[in-house]
């Protein structure tokens, strides 16, 4: 028989002030009989300038959060240093130590800037109890596509810690309930109350299932809502469907400029490279993914077969424009492929305007093609480290080399 979980949601009030945060933190912990209590987003440090903030400070604070737990477990945001900069974290604080679960890597336009916090990236799964939790962070919530990809680890329950103002409330709860809904799994939201400058937040912490009922939600005071539930899937009469969804990634540069406008008019960053991906290998993924990561979409321009010819003679491609163009479009972190005729990209770059042109770390950056027009108007340049000793070239070499002997 499956056993029930005992839960404790805290939605306080977050200030600048760590030590007034910390003494709230560990003081809902004394008063929870649950043994795992969640809080919300940065509910040790609030927002505030990290650079100015020892993080020794933040190690102590997390010390002093672990001495007060004895049996229980403390999910708390908090930020997370790294060698050279902070994310915006989520912690589980046991007395058997810290863990990281999630790092933000959405980052709201501005506040989390100005607090100069970096996107992060790891993501884990927590198990308690036999059952798998993870968590997106406050701004996160707008991405089905992080909650699908936790879906597809099979998880139980989503929480969303948050520091979301009142003026988007009920976009808050209406996200909550339809990640819940399309993804059949319990979905909780911790929100702080209190200010961040002249912003007021939106309290509403609420827990839905799978269903789409709402199990509780809090008023915009300070509350440790405690309770008890399975986590069991309720039988539920349609199954999970997730399609997959035939692409037509190769576009014209008109059909491309039309959707570039498009996403951009959205906010959306649009990420470009280029190359010639004849024999496509470990190094060209691991480059593209990098690449992708770096904005909202990746427009990749593919040197035509006449391109190839002019750049690196007339044994060259060994595989045609049509089956490069088809491999590229089969890899995910690939939005858009273009096809070009010309030596290089310039065309291109002048026409769709990227606001991250990317190019491997070989290349100078006064030899990158476009790289002066793009930072002309605000954009970025960006050389990207290869992590793999490979190569199209070295690949036919070895080939050859192997049929010789």
């Amino acid at each position: 028989m499956e056993r029930d979980i005992n839960l404790g949601f805290v939605q306080m009030e977050i200030t600048q002030d760590l030590e007034k945060n910390l003494e709230k933190i560990i003081n809902f912990i004394k008063l929870a009989q649950s043994e795992m209590i969640i809080f919300p987003e940065l509910a040790l440090t609030g927002y505030q300038n990290f650079r100015a903030l020892s993080y020794k400070t933040i190690e102590s604070a997390l010390k002093e959060i672990q001495r007060n737990l004895h049996h229980k477990i403390a999910l708390v945001g908090s930020p997370f240093a790294h060698s050279t900069f902070y994310t915006n974290a989520y912690l589980s604080v046991s007395c058997e130590g810290v863990r990281l679960l999630s790092e933000k890597e959405l980052l709201f336009p501005g506040l989390d800037d100005k607090a100069n916090l970096s996107p992060g990236w790891r993501r884990e799964i927590f198990n308690y109890q036999g059952k798998k939790f993870a968590s997106l962070i406050c701004f996160e919530l707008r991405s089905t596509e992080i909650a699908r990809f936790y879906v597809s680890l099979g998880i139980d329950m989503l929480l969303v810690p948050a520091q979301w103002p009142e003026v988007r409330i009920e976009h808050f709860n209406s996200l909550l309930k339809a990640r819940a809904i399309e993804n059949q799994i319990f979905v909780a939201g911790i929100n702080g109350i209190g200010r961040i400058e002249s912003i007021e937040l939106g309290g509403n912490s609420s827990l839905y299932s799978p269903y789409g009922e709402e199990i509780f939600r809090l008023s915009k005071e300070e509350a440790l809502k405690e309770i008890t539930l399975s986590l069991e899937l309720p039988k539920i009469p349609y199954p999970l469907k997730t399609p997959f969804i035939e692409n037509a990634k190769v576009k014209s540069l008109e059909e491309l400029m039309e959707i570039v406008e498009r996403r951009k008019r959205k906010g959306q960053v649009l990420v470009f490279t280029n190359g010639c991906f004849d024999l496509l290998h470990a190094g060209h993924v691991d480059y593209l993914q990098r690449a992708r990561k770096l904005g909202d979409f990746l427009v990749v321009g593919l040197n035509s077969d006449n391109s190839i010819r002019k750049i690196k003679g007339s044994e060259r491609p060994i595989n045609s424009e049509t089956f490069r163009k088809e491999t590229l479009a089969g890899l995910s972190c690939v939005d858009y492929i273009i096809i070009f005729d010309e030596e290089t990209p310039e065309k291109l770059i002048h026409s769709l305007k990227p606001d991250i042109l990317v190019k491997g770390a070989d290349w100078e950056e006064d030899q990158i093609v476009g790289a002066d027009f793009v930072k002309s108007y605000g954009g970025k340049v960006v050389r990207l480290e290869f992590n793999y000793e490979i190569s199209t070239t070295k690949i036919i070499k070895t080939i050859q080399e192997r049929k010789i002997n």
